[in-house]
């Protein structure tokens, strides 16, 4: 047997008459695999042995991985995935640990993954008949296990790993559109009279004057608003994460973040009313300040706790759902408030341009996706107003013959 340098490829001449050539390719993912061509003739085998090497160096050559999915995702959140926010990688590593890691599918090698296997693992998952899933998942949270699997595959096609990405053919859920009911106005004068005297009034007065994520309004600082021009910018965003200090004792830690998309960031007037309410909750706070003395954390929030750190989503929210119980009024997101901000500006005829621009959506189509049936309520108001004023409703209508 006739050998050859390292790179070159061996040649020789097997039992059974036939030439056969061997070569290592670089798979390009920290690994050589064996390639291997077969031929009647030695001369044969060393033209498809040159042909080999041709296209491993033209970049045609692609030798897929056996390595396990699970392994994979792994690899990718960690090395290709370092820019993604701080909330998004969490979100990210925690739906790769909950339901690939471990799973079945985890474990099919990447260059044997099929869109079947996808396919039937997503049903699964809806159906809550995945081994050791406790309820069925939402078409929405399959969903984003489908962006996660099919953006690191796409990974892995670049690295030269696998020919396809078996998740482009999956059929996937529908979205559930969840039905927004926002408050009627008599249900907010009802609440606000309810929050009159808590110490966050003036949060939930500027809530409904602008409709602000419950992490803007949670994130603002008073450098944040401009009182003599009477605008807020919105640039941050209160969000919590897992612990940095290990030594903290604490899971969990709170910090200011920039705002969701580019269009987040954005500035929101405010009225004199409103101007007035956030100065009077800032002297109640100097109050708060000099009672907690050396105590009293100054982070230079607009809502904060009264030793002046970060409110907790959490506890945020439980006071939330006691001022509706104390208003009388079913229990509501406090998301539904921002709903119901769209939803009274729609009903007055506001450009859904401007709408858009206020709550911060990243395109118009999403304020127009988001309350569309809203604006066809208002359509057909508007409609009947046309035919009021048109005085077509005093007209005489004709009887069919």
């Amino acid at each position: 047997m006739k050998k050859r340098s390292n790179g070159e490829g061996t040649i020789c001449k097997r039992n059974d008459g036939r030439w056969m050539a061997q070569i290592l390719i670089d798979t390009g993912y920290g690994e050589f695999k064996r390639k291997t061509v077969y031929g009647k003739t030695q001369r044969e085998v060393k033209e498809k042995l040159e042909q080999l090497k041709s296209d491993q160096k033209q970049g045609r050559v692609i030798e897929t991985s056996d390595m396990p999915l699970e392994q994979w995702m792994n690899i990718w959140i960690t090395n290709y995935k370092p820019d993604l926010k701080i909330t998004t990688r969490e979100d990210y590593e925690s739906y790769i640990n909950t339901h690939i890691r471990g799973s079945d599918l985890g474990k099919i090698p990447l260059n044997k993954l099929k869109t079947t296997d996808l396919q039937s693992f997503y049903n699964n998952k809806l159906a809550g008949t995945c081994k050791g899933q406790k309820k069925k998942l939402s078409p929405t949270t399959v969903r984003y296990i489908h962006v996660i699997i099919k953006s690191a595959l796409n990974q892995a096609i670049q690295n030269r790993m696998i020919n396809n990405n078996a998740a482009n053919a999956v059929v996937l859920p529908k979205k559930n559109k969840t039905e927004i009911i926002p408050l009627t106005q008599e249900e907010v004068i009802r609440f606000l009279e309810a929050a009159r005297g808590d110490r966050l009034y003036a949060l939930y007065l500027l809530e409904m004057m602008t409709g602000l994520r419950k992490g803007e309004i949670l994130g603002l600082q008073w450098n944040d608003i401009d009182f003599k021009c009477k605008r807020i910018t919105v640039s941050h965003n209160l969000c919590r994460i897992k612990s940095r200090n290990k030594n903290a004792g604490k899971k969990y830690e709170l910090i200011l973040m920039n705002p969701k998309t580019a269009t987040s960031k954005r500035c929101i007037p405010i009225n004199d009313f409103m101007a007035d309410e956030l100065q009077k909750h800032k002297l109640h706070q100097m109050k708060e300040k000099e009672l907690y003395g050396d105590y009293y954390n100054d982070l230079g929030m607009v809502f904060c706790k009264p030793d002046g750190n970060y409110i907790y989503s959490r506890d945020f929210l439980r006071q939330y759902q006691n001022l509706l119980s104390k208003a009388g009024l079913e229990k509501k997101r406090f998301h539904d408030l921002r709903h119901t901000v769209a939803s009274l500006l729609i009903n007055a005829n506001e450009n859904p341009k401007m709408i858009q621009q206020l709550l911060g959506h990243s395109n118009i189509s999403t304020t127009l996706d988001i309350y569309a049936h809203v604006m066809d309520k208002s359509m057909n108001k508007s409609v009947d107003k046309i035919y009021q004023q048109l005085g077509l409703n005093s007209i005489p209508q004709k009887k069919n013959p």
